[in-house]
Parts: C-alpha cells; structure tokens; sequence
C-alpha cells in the first residue's frame, strides 16, 4: 500500500520538471530558429549545386528568401534585449529543474551562438563582388536579389558579438556560482521511523 501511495507523488512531481524543460526548448527554438531558417535556405542552395553568385538558382528565387530569412533572423538575435533576455529566461528554467550546468552552457553560448550562426552564414555565402560594410556601402546581388542590409548586418553582428561576451561571461559566473550552490537536486528524504515499523508487522499480521 506504501508503494501505491508514493508513485502519484513521484509521477505529479516530474510533470512540473516536463513543462519547465519544454518552456526552456521554446526560448532556444525563439533564438535559434530563425538560423536554423537561414541555414536551411543555404543547404537548399548547396544541393542544388548553386554556387554564390549575382545569378538565379536555376530559375529559384532562393536570394529572396534568403535575404528574408536573414532580415527576420536580424530582428531577434541582433536585439540585445531579446537575446539575452531570453537566454537568462532559458538559465533560470534549467535551474528550476536543477540542472546547473545546462543553466550555465544556456547563458554562456545562447547569445553569441544566435549572432554567430547568421554570421557564418553571410560568410560563407559571399563572393567577390559582395561587399559586407558595417557602414552599408554597396549593395550585395545574390541569387538574383539584392541583399542590402541583410548582408551588412553581419559586420555589426560581429561587433555585437565582442560588446556581449563580457557581460554574458559574467552573468554566467554569477548564476552559475548561485546555480550550483542553491539548484542542486536535493537529496532523497529518509523515511520516516515509523515506515519501517509498519512494513514487519504488515506482512506479520498477513501470515497469520
């Protein structure tokens, strides 16, 4: 009957952890997605073997999409206030859930991983002729599309990128200190005296 009693307990107790892990996958989905929408355009672009170039990709409009995925990818991980807003959400959802190291890697790479991913993009999508200017000189022709500051955008995504680390650097270590001192699982309560009591003279009074 002891083991009975205790299972709904244990069960009601994970489904908080459950929501609190989904609540922390949708503040990285938010932060990341977006890349993950760059990207997935420049994998489309590379199997279909279309190498970077002011030309279309066989008749696909694949520049316009790409610069659409960067302005919006822009929008979100460009703003500091979002960014690490949101990653600080993220690290205290894997403290909850007493996770201290995740909390800690969350803070640490969110931010810069949300700049750095568009960023490489942008990089490894450039040609010759495609100027990136943190001061929006020039216009870059991609795929058939111009780029404008979809492509700029990435210079000063890498100066934001050295602005943040310092302030990010140190939230970690002062919520990783307080997460590994105050979100550490607890230990397993004992149990009470009296359980052991009533196990023997349970299965006692059974046998006769």
């Amino acid at each position: 009957m002891q083991d009975d009693d205790e299972a709904p307990i244990q069960s009601s107790g994970a489904a908080p952890e459950t929501h609190k892990l989904i609540a922390w996958a949708l503040c990285v989905a938010v932060l990341l997605g977006p890349a993950a929408l760059v990207w997935f355009v420049r994998v489309v672009a590379l199997i279909a073997g279309c190498a970077p170039g002011p030309g279309l990709c066989h008749g696909l409009p694949l520049g316009a999409g790409f610069r659409d995925a960067l302005n919006f990818c822009w929008a979100i991980s460009a703003n500091p206030y979002i960014v690490i807003g949101l990653s600080i959400v993220a690290a205290l959802l894997a403290f909850r859930i007493f996770r201290p190291m995740l909390g800690t890697l969350t803070l640490l790479m969110l931010p810069a991983t949300a700049l750095l991913l568009p960023l490489l993009a942008v990089f490894v999508s450039r040609y010759e002729d495609c100027p990136v200017s943190s001061d929006g000189i020039g216009s870059c022709q991609l795929w058939g599309a111009s780029m404008g500051m979809a492509f700029h955008n990435a210079a000063l995504a890498r100066d934001m990128i050295y602005n943040i680390l310092p302030y990010t650097f140190a939230l970690t270590v002062m919520m990783g200190l307080l997460g590994f001192f105050f979100a550490r699982p607890k230990p397993p309560r004992a149990p009470h005296a009296m359980a052991h009591m009533q196990r023997p003279f349970g299965e006692e009074w059974g046998g006769r």
